[in-house]
């Protein structure tokens, strides 16, 4: 497929593009577009128009053009596309996708339509898929594709090129060959480069670099992702306990993994999911509704801890004028830790070998923070109302508050990965409460014990 030559601009929009062509009853220009359309504009349409547009696409596209399509498209997107397909219309499908896309699809498909599917490709396809599903989800062995090019360790370089073109490999298959033994295990590496550089009479032994670096099947697609890029590689052999070549994760996985992850982080810090999307008034409503009630609950804690002190601001109404400063310079401090946290989690830089070097740092960094917008604050209070002791209260409270935020920050996200939670899940929620109802017990408390020189 290939764009217009006045649609390769930035600015073209490939879904607002389709929809003006549905609207104005164009739709054999719509499909015209479809046509011309590269892969991932297609499924950046598929992403923007309404489900009306995207059926009638689905159904007058051929296989190949909604397969080449499929490889763009987030999960949740592919399922509105496929939802209402007979099973063999998706098989068809299929055929034009690689495994491991394959495979995930398969697996969002509900059970019975997923095994009518299974039976309906190409039995390589099905063993294929089948190997893939066999591993965790958010594994190496979930994410690796069975698409490599492996060739055997007794090859000359003129016979594994002569090989190679017999197989005729993907051209989006990394630029390397492996070297696989008689049993499977992998014993090397060849960059396809060299290969083609050498000899032809060069032995693949002299071109194979032997210390592979390679990733259990197990191991979470994170850490995998991270290894692949901590050793710039395009790709990463997967390999079972035996050391026998699965697949391969390569470097379009990397940034798929890392995108999903940091998208989730994002996300879960505020109690929204990752597969929300801005189509379905539904679905966000399923996703976000739990969490607002949830922090509903803990906004009415802070409620009852003013209401408790009730006597004091009625005695010094303008107390309430420096609630909402206390508690949101003490939840910046803490947001900001938080995501440092999350993020340093995320990408393993903090481990329990420095936790504590890390809490020392936050803690130090959070006093003189507080300390110097504490002032700040507490001097402007004295200035507008000329009373030190308000200046003094509200000062040391919002040292104090942003201090609590920033310890809240740090033992949040490391509280939830202790109980093996993710350390990003709803913590901006519980990190807000904490600063909430610590910032207005101190100030209001403060407050309490100060009042007669307050008022």
């Amino acid at each position: 497929m290939t764009t217009a030559p006045d649609e390769r601009a930035t600015s073209f929009d490939p879904a607002a593009a389709m929809a003006s062509r549905i609207e104005a009853g164009d739709q054999l220009g719509a499909l015209t577009l479809a046509r011309e359309l590269h892969p991932a504009q297609l499924a950046e349409a598929f992403a923007g128009v309404d489900q009306e547009v995207t059926e009638l696409l689905v159904q007058r596209l051929t296989p190949r053009e909604l397969g080449a399509s499929l490889t763009y498209l987030e999960p949740h997107y592919r399922d509105d596309l496929l939802v209402g397909l007979d099973p063999d219309r998706i098989a068809s499908v299929l055929e034009h996708v690689a495994d491991d896309v394959a495979t995930d699809i398969v697996q969002e498909l509900p059970d019975d339509i997923g095994r009518e599917v299974l039976d309906a490709i190409p039995v390589r396809q099905q063993h294929a898929i089948g190997a893939l599903m066999e591993h965790d989800e958010e594994s190496a062995g979930g994410r690796m594709t069975g698409q490599l090019i492996a060739i055997l360790p007794d090859r000359l370089a003129g016979e594994a090129i002569e090989e190679l073109r017999s197989i005729q490999p993907d051209a989006t298959q990394p630029f390397y060959v492996y070297i696989r033994d008689t049993d499977g295990r992998l014993g090397g590496v060849v960059n396809l480069r060299s290969l083609l550089l050498a000899p032809p009479e060069t032995p693949i032994a002299e071109l194979a670099v032997a210390d592979v670096v390679s990733v259990a099947a197990s191991t979470d697609q994170e850490e995998a992702a991270r290894l692949l890029k901590r050793y710039k590689l395009l790709s990463l052999p997967v390999v079972d306990d035996d050391g026998h070549l699965l697949g391969a994760l390569t470097a379009d996985d990397l940034i798929d993994v890392l995108e999903d992850e940091a998208t989730e982080d994002m996300f879960r810090q505020v109690g929204v999911h990752e597969d929300e999307d801005l189509r379905s008034v539904r679905r966000s409503i399923r996703f976000r509704l739990p969490w607002l009630m949830v922090n509903l609950l803990t906004v009415l804690m802070a409620a009852v801890v003013v209401a408790t002190f009730e006597d004091t601001v009625a005695q010094v109404a303008l107390l309430a004028a420096f609630l909402p400063v206390v508690a949101g310079q003490g939840g910046n401090a803490g947001i900001q830790t938080l995501t440092v946290v999350v993020r340093s989690l995320a990408v393993g830089r903090l481990a329990g070998r420095n936790l504590w070097r890390v809490v020392l740092h936050e803690v130090t960094t959070g006093l003189v923070n507080g300390v110097v917008i504490g002032v700040a604050v507490g001097a402007a209070a004295w200035a507008w109302q000329g009373n030190t002791t308000l200046g003094l209260v509200v000062g040391i409270a919002l040292a104090v508050n942003m201090l609590v935020g920033v310890i809240a920050g740090v033992l949040i996200p490391m509280g939830l990965q202790w109980f093996r939670q993710d350390p990003a899940l709803s913590a901006g929620i519980w990190l807000t409460t904490a600063t909430d109802v610590l910032g207005f017990l101190v100030f209001l408390s403060l407050a309490t014990l100060l009042v007669d020189a307050i008022g």
